[in-house]
Protein backbone atom coordinates (compact mmCIF):
# COMPACT_ATOMS: atom_id res chain seq x y z
CA UNK A 1 0.00 0.00 0.00
CA UNK A 2 1.27 3.38 -1.24
CA UNK A 3 1.97 6.02 1.34
CA UNK A 4 2.46 8.65 -0.31
CA UNK A 5 1.07 11.55 0.58
CA UNK A 6 -2.10 13.18 -1.49
CA UNK A 7 -1.28 16.40 -3.55
CA UNK A 8 -3.08 19.31 -2.23
CA UNK A 9 -5.37 21.62 -4.79
CA UNK A 10 -2.96 24.36 -4.83
CA UNK A 11 0.44 25.15 -4.09
CA UNK A 12 1.60 28.82 -2.83
CA UNK A 13 5.05 29.75 -3.07
CA UNK A 14 6.44 32.65 -0.91
CA UNK A 15 9.40 33.99 -1.52
CA UNK A 16 11.20 35.95 0.91
CA UNK A 17 14.79 37.57 1.61
CA UNK A 18 15.04 39.17 4.76
CA UNK A 19 11.42 39.85 5.75
CA UNK A 20 10.95 39.54 9.50
CA UNK A 21 9.32 42.64 9.83
CA UNK A 22 6.19 41.18 7.98
CA UNK A 23 6.77 37.60 6.80
CA UNK A 24 4.74 36.18 9.87
CA UNK A 25 1.40 38.49 9.15
CA UNK A 26 2.09 37.42 5.51
CA UNK A 27 2.36 33.81 6.52
CA UNK A 28 -1.11 34.14 8.98
CA UNK A 29 -3.04 35.69 6.20
CA UNK A 30 -2.74 32.69 4.70
CA UNK A 31 -3.07 30.06 6.92
CA UNK A 32 -5.92 31.90 7.54
CA UNK A 33 -7.81 30.96 4.41
CA UNK A 34 -11.11 29.66 4.15
CA UNK A 35 -9.68 27.28 1.24
CA UNK A 36 -7.46 25.21 3.53
CA UNK A 37 -6.27 22.03 0.90
CA UNK A 38 -3.21 23.52 -0.48
CA UNK A 39 0.72 23.12 0.69
CA UNK A 40 3.03 26.75 1.38
CA UNK A 41 6.32 26.64 -0.01
CA UNK A 42 8.58 29.23 1.39
CA UNK A 43 12.00 29.80 -0.05
CA UNK A 44 14.31 31.76 1.69
CA UNK A 45 17.16 33.12 -0.06
CA UNK A 46 19.67 33.44 2.80
CA UNK A 47 18.86 35.57 4.89
CA UNK A 48 20.83 37.49 7.75
CA UNK A 49 17.73 38.68 9.76
CA UNK A 50 15.18 36.47 11.90
CA UNK A 51 13.67 35.40 8.91
CA UNK A 52 14.81 31.78 9.04
CA UNK A 53 13.12 31.36 13.08
CA UNK A 54 10.36 32.81 12.11
CA UNK A 55 9.82 30.80 9.09
CA UNK A 56 11.24 27.39 10.74
CA UNK A 57 8.54 27.88 13.77
CA UNK A 58 5.64 28.27 11.27
CA UNK A 59 7.33 24.99 9.68
CA UNK A 60 6.74 23.31 13.29
CA UNK A 61 3.32 24.33 13.76
CA UNK A 62 1.71 23.64 9.97
CA UNK A 63 2.13 20.47 8.02
CA UNK A 64 1.26 21.96 4.80
CA UNK A 65 4.41 24.53 4.86
CA UNK A 66 7.43 23.36 3.49
CA UNK A 67 10.46 25.56 5.06
CA UNK A 68 13.65 25.95 2.26
CA UNK A 69 16.53 27.90 2.61
CA UNK A 70 19.26 28.84 0.28
CA UNK A 71 22.94 28.78 0.99
CA UNK A 72 23.49 31.93 -1.03
CA UNK A 73 21.63 34.55 -2.59
CA UNK A 74 20.28 32.92 -5.82
CA UNK A 75 18.56 36.59 -6.51
CA UNK A 76 14.74 37.85 -7.25
CA UNK A 77 14.09 35.89 -10.28
CA UNK A 78 16.06 32.46 -9.09
CA UNK A 79 14.27 32.16 -5.99
CA UNK A 80 10.70 33.29 -7.56
CA UNK A 81 11.17 30.01 -9.89
CA UNK A 82 12.79 27.87 -7.24
CA UNK A 83 9.33 28.47 -5.36
CA UNK A 84 7.28 27.19 -8.26
CA UNK A 85 9.99 24.04 -8.91
CA UNK A 86 9.02 22.47 -5.64
CA UNK A 87 5.01 22.85 -6.71
CA UNK A 88 3.43 19.87 -6.64
CA UNK A 89 -0.14 21.27 -7.29
CA UNK A 90 -2.71 21.84 -10.41
CA UNK A 91 -3.27 25.52 -9.26
CA UNK A 92 0.10 27.71 -8.16
CA UNK A 93 -0.03 30.93 -6.61
CA UNK A 94 2.92 33.19 -5.99
CA UNK A 95 3.05 35.41 -2.65
CA UNK A 96 5.17 38.03 -1.74
CA UNK A 97 6.74 38.32 1.77
CA UNK A 98 5.13 41.55 2.70
CA UNK A 99 1.44 41.14 0.94
CA UNK A 100 -1.47 39.88 2.55
CA UNK A 101 -4.70 37.98 1.25
CA UNK A 102 -8.22 38.16 2.57
CA UNK A 103 -9.46 35.26 3.86
CA UNK A 104 -11.34 34.25 0.34
CA UNK A 105 -8.44 34.41 -1.86
CA UNK A 106 -8.36 30.98 -2.31
CA UNK A 107 -11.81 30.29 -2.53
CA UNK A 108 -12.78 32.98 -5.14
CA UNK A 109 -9.98 31.83 -7.43
CA UNK A 110 -10.41 28.43 -7.43
CA UNK A 111 -13.78 28.56 -7.57
CA UNK A 112 -12.89 30.54 -10.90
CA UNK A 113 -10.71 28.21 -12.20
CA UNK A 114 -12.68 25.08 -11.95
CA UNK A 115 -15.73 26.29 -13.44
CA UNK A 116 -13.93 27.52 -16.36
CA UNK A 117 -11.49 25.69 -18.14
CA UNK A 118 -10.68 28.26 -20.44
CA UNK A 119 -9.66 30.65 -17.82
CA UNK A 120 -5.38 30.00 -16.98
CA UNK A 121 -5.13 33.02 -14.30
CA UNK A 122 -7.98 34.11 -11.87
CA UNK A 123 -6.50 37.03 -9.60
CA UNK A 124 -9.01 39.73 -7.47
CA UNK A 125 -8.82 43.08 -6.91
CA UNK A 126 -6.28 45.09 -5.08
CA UNK A 127 -6.12 47.14 -2.23
CA UNK A 128 -2.95 48.93 -1.70
CA UNK A 129 -1.69 49.02 2.35
CA UNK A 130 0.97 50.48 4.35
CA UNK A 131 3.16 48.99 7.28
CA UNK A 132 0.94 48.69 9.65
CA UNK A 133 -1.94 46.99 7.23
CA UNK A 134 -3.96 50.18 6.74
CA UNK A 135 -5.77 50.45 3.78
CA UNK A 136 -4.43 53.15 1.45
CA UNK A 137 -6.08 53.31 -1.63
CA UNK A 138 -7.45 50.71 -4.21
CA UNK A 139 -5.27 49.89 -7.51
CA UNK A 140 -7.70 50.81 -10.76
CA UNK A 141 -5.17 49.58 -13.57
CA UNK A 142 -5.00 45.78 -14.03
CA UNK A 143 -4.62 44.07 -17.54
CA UNK A 144 -7.88 43.53 -19.00
CA UNK A 145 -7.72 39.74 -20.57
CA UNK A 146 -10.73 37.91 -20.63
CA UNK A 147 -11.27 38.31 -24.55
CA UNK A 148 -11.89 35.04 -26.69
CA UNK A 149 -9.55 36.15 -28.79
CA UNK A 150 -5.54 35.21 -28.05
CA UNK A 151 -4.56 38.33 -30.25
CA UNK A 152 -6.74 41.10 -28.67
CA UNK A 153 -5.53 39.11 -25.07
CA UNK A 154 -2.30 39.45 -26.08
CA UNK A 155 -2.00 43.14 -27.87
CA UNK A 156 -3.38 44.03 -23.94
CA UNK A 157 -0.94 42.52 -22.05
CA UNK A 158 2.37 44.11 -24.40
CA UNK A 159 1.20 47.23 -25.00
CA UNK A 160 -0.26 47.86 -21.29
CA UNK A 161 1.02 51.46 -19.61
CA UNK A 162 4.18 49.70 -17.23
CA UNK A 163 4.45 52.43 -15.80
CA UNK A 164 1.24 51.94 -14.09
CA UNK A 165 0.90 48.29 -14.20
CA UNK A 166 2.25 46.60 -11.08
CA UNK A 167 1.84 42.85 -12.46
CA UNK A 168 -0.93 41.97 -9.59
CA UNK A 169 -2.31 39.20 -11.95
CA UNK A 170 0.94 36.94 -11.61
CA UNK A 171 -0.01 36.95 -7.79
CA UNK A 172 -3.05 35.77 -8.95
CA UNK A 173 -4.32 31.44 -8.52
CA UNK A 174 -2.33 29.91 -12.08
CA UNK A 175 -3.31 26.88 -13.59
CA UNK A 176 0.61 25.12 -13.59
CA UNK A 177 -0.37 23.36 -16.63
CA UNK A 178 -0.41 26.90 -17.85
CA UNK A 179 2.83 27.64 -16.58
CA UNK A 180 5.17 24.71 -17.50
CA UNK A 181 4.58 25.57 -21.31
CA UNK A 182 6.71 29.11 -20.67
CA UNK A 183 9.64 30.07 -19.14
CA UNK A 184 9.28 30.89 -15.83
CA UNK A 185 10.96 34.04 -14.45
CA UNK A 186 14.02 34.20 -16.39
CA UNK A 187 16.52 36.50 -15.84
CA UNK A 188 15.02 39.07 -18.42
CA UNK A 189 14.15 42.63 -18.03
CA UNK A 190 10.61 42.66 -17.41
CA UNK A 191 9.89 39.01 -16.87
CA UNK A 192 7.23 38.93 -15.28
CA UNK A 193 5.47 41.28 -17.47
CA UNK A 194 6.35 39.09 -20.50
CA UNK A 195 5.13 35.89 -18.52
CA UNK A 196 1.82 37.52 -18.59
CA UNK A 197 1.62 38.26 -22.18
CA UNK A 198 2.41 34.65 -22.85
CA UNK A 199 -0.17 33.21 -20.46
CA UNK A 200 -2.43 35.65 -22.19
CA UNK A 201 -1.63 34.00 -25.50
CA UNK A 202 -2.73 30.23 -23.79
CA UNK A 203 -5.75 31.37 -21.94
CA UNK A 204 -8.30 33.82 -20.23
CA UNK A 205 -7.55 35.89 -17.21
CA UNK A 206 -10.51 36.28 -15.22
CA UNK A 207 -11.06 39.00 -12.53
CA UNK A 208 -12.65 38.43 -9.30
CA UNK A 209 -14.25 41.76 -8.53
CA UNK A 210 -13.65 42.01 -5.08
CA UNK A 211 -10.30 43.72 -3.17
CA UNK A 212 -8.84 40.11 -1.34
CA UNK A 213 -4.95 40.92 -2.45
CA UNK A 214 -3.50 43.30 -0.20
CA UNK A 215 -0.42 44.75 -1.53
CA UNK A 216 2.29 46.76 0.65
CA UNK A 217 3.91 49.92 -0.05
CA UNK A 218 6.74 50.26 2.24
CA UNK A 219 10.51 51.65 1.64
CA UNK A 220 12.03 48.33 1.72
CA UNK A 221 10.04 47.27 -1.46
CA UNK A 222 12.44 46.19 -3.74
CA UNK A 223 11.17 49.15 -6.85
CA UNK A 224 11.57 51.65 -4.03
CA UNK A 225 15.48 50.36 -3.94
CA UNK A 226 15.95 51.34 -7.55
CA UNK A 227 14.43 54.89 -6.50
CA UNK A 228 16.89 55.99 -3.90
CA UNK A 229 15.52 59.25 -2.18
CA UNK A 230 12.17 59.36 -4.89
CA UNK A 231 14.87 60.22 -7.44
CA UNK A 232 15.15 57.18 -10.25
CA UNK A 233 18.87 55.51 -11.24
CA UNK A 234 19.36 56.28 -14.54
CA UNK A 235 21.43 54.76 -17.44
CA UNK A 236 22.13 58.18 -19.38
CA UNK A 237 22.82 61.38 -19.02
CA UNK A 238 20.40 62.15 -21.80
CA UNK A 239 17.67 60.81 -19.52
CA UNK A 240 15.71 64.08 -19.36
CA UNK A 241 14.90 64.18 -22.62
CA UNK A 242 14.79 60.63 -24.06
CA UNK A 243 13.82 58.81 -20.84
CA UNK A 244 15.89 56.18 -19.13
CA UNK A 245 14.55 52.69 -19.47
CA UNK A 246 12.46 49.88 -18.06
CA UNK A 247 12.45 49.90 -13.91
CA UNK A 248 13.66 47.60 -12.57
CA UNK A 249 16.71 47.72 -14.61
CA UNK A 250 18.18 44.82 -16.40
CA UNK A 251 20.67 44.08 -13.59
CA UNK A 252 17.55 43.21 -10.98
CA UNK A 253 16.64 40.54 -12.97
CA UNK A 254 20.62 39.43 -13.73
CA UNK A 255 22.86 40.71 -11.51
CA UNK A 256 25.82 39.58 -13.66
CA UNK A 257 24.60 42.22 -16.54
CA UNK A 258 25.81 45.41 -13.19
CA UNK A 259 27.47 47.67 -15.12
CA UNK A 260 27.41 46.39 -18.52
CA UNK A 261 25.91 47.88 -21.68
CA UNK A 262 22.66 46.37 -22.29
CA UNK A 263 19.92 46.48 -24.99
CA UNK A 264 17.10 45.72 -22.69
CA UNK A 265 13.70 47.53 -24.45
CA UNK A 266 15.42 44.92 -27.93
CA UNK A 267 15.21 42.17 -25.44
CA UNK A 268 11.59 42.94 -24.44
CA UNK A 269 11.09 43.47 -27.74
CA UNK A 270 12.80 39.72 -28.66
CA UNK A 271 11.00 37.99 -25.86
CA UNK A 272 8.01 39.52 -27.04
CA UNK A 273 8.85 38.08 -30.66
CA UNK A 274 9.28 34.30 -29.68
CA UNK A 275 6.06 34.57 -27.56
CA UNK A 276 3.73 32.77 -30.32
CA UNK A 277 5.86 29.44 -30.40
CA UNK A 278 4.60 28.71 -26.43
CA UNK A 279 1.02 28.52 -27.72
CA UNK A 280 -1.22 26.12 -29.92
CA UNK A 281 -2.95 28.53 -32.18
CA UNK A 282 -5.07 28.19 -35.07
CA UNK A 283 -3.22 29.99 -38.61
CA UNK A 284 -5.98 33.36 -38.09
CA UNK A 285 -4.83 33.60 -34.09
CA UNK A 286 -1.63 33.39 -35.15
CA UNK A 287 -1.19 35.63 -37.86
CA UNK A 288 -3.50 38.03 -36.07
CA UNK A 289 -0.97 37.71 -33.02
CA UNK A 290 2.22 38.76 -35.52
CA UNK A 291 0.21 42.05 -36.89
CA UNK A 292 -0.21 43.08 -32.98
CA UNK A 293 3.51 42.29 -32.81
CA UNK A 294 4.02 44.45 -36.00
CA UNK A 295 2.23 47.44 -34.56
CA UNK A 296 3.97 47.14 -31.22
CA UNK A 297 7.41 46.97 -33.10
CA UNK A 298 6.61 49.97 -34.85
CA UNK A 299 4.75 52.11 -31.68
CA UNK A 300 8.52 51.12 -29.62
CA UNK A 301 10.72 52.24 -32.39
CA UNK A 302 12.35 55.14 -30.13
CA UNK A 303 12.61 52.95 -27.34
CA UNK A 304 14.47 50.81 -29.50
CA UNK A 305 16.49 54.06 -30.67
CA UNK A 306 17.28 55.49 -27.22
CA UNK A 307 18.69 51.67 -26.49
CA UNK A 308 21.29 52.56 -29.28
CA UNK A 309 21.93 56.40 -27.84
CA UNK A 310 22.27 54.65 -24.28
CA UNK A 311 25.20 52.33 -25.40
CA UNK A 312 26.84 54.57 -27.86
CA UNK A 313 26.93 56.90 -24.60
CA UNK A 314 28.23 54.50 -22.47
CA UNK A 315 30.83 53.44 -24.89
CA UNK A 316 31.92 56.71 -25.58
CA UNK A 317 31.92 58.69 -22.00
CA UNK A 318 30.73 55.78 -19.80
CA UNK A 319 28.01 54.30 -17.42
CA UNK A 320 26.78 57.07 -15.16
CA UNK A 321 27.99 56.82 -12.22
CA UNK A 322 30.08 53.71 -12.85
CA UNK A 323 32.90 55.19 -10.77
CA UNK A 324 30.52 55.36 -7.65
CA UNK A 325 30.26 52.95 -4.73
CA UNK A 326 28.26 50.16 -5.61
CA UNK A 327 24.83 50.32 -3.77
CA UNK A 328 23.54 48.21 -1.53
CA UNK A 329 21.87 45.03 -2.73
CA UNK A 330 18.27 45.60 -3.05
CA UNK A 331 15.95 43.74 -0.70
CA UNK A 332 14.24 40.67 -2.89
CA UNK A 333 10.23 41.85 -1.78
CA UNK A 334 8.35 42.23 -4.98
CA UNK A 335 9.45 42.24 -8.45
CA UNK A 336 7.32 44.69 -10.44
CA UNK A 337 7.42 46.16 -13.84
CA UNK A 338 6.60 50.34 -12.18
Amino acid sequence: MSSAVPSPRVSIAVPVYNGERYVARTLDSLLGQTFGDFELIITDNASTDATRDICADYARRDRRIQYHRAEQNKGVAANFRWGYELARAPFFKWNAADDLCAPTFLEECVRVLEQDPEVVLAFPRTMIIDEDDRPLHPNTYDADADHPSPACRFSRLMNINHRMHGAHELYGLIRRSALQRIPVYDRVVRSDSIMLARLALLGRFRCVEKPLFLNREHARRSVAAQTPGRKLLTRSRLSRWIGQGPVPPAHFWNPALKGRIVFPEWRVWREYAVSMRFADLEFADRLACYAVFTGYTVRHIPKLVRDLVIAAEHVILGEPGARQPPATPSPQVEPSSV
